[in-house]
């Protein structure tokens, strides 16, 4: 009977496959969980000192 054939894989080979495994593994999952601070929307800052208004007119 014939003996299969062998082929002889390098270690570089197996570290780039396994690299892509993990990779891809990575992608694949689900998101970071979001915390309560994350879901808000950010916090509105009070508005600016206004502009100081005209001085009165002087009477003449």
């Amino acid at each position: 009977m014939n003996e299969p054939e062998r082929r002889k894989v390098s270690l570089a080979g197996l570290g780039l496959l396994s690299a892509g495994a993990v990779l891809g593994l990575t992608l694949s999952g689900p998101g970071p969980a979001q915390t309560d601070a994350a879901a808000r929307p950010p916090a509105t800052t009070a508005p600016a000192d206004p502009a100081p208004a005209d001085p009165p007119p002087t009477p003449s």
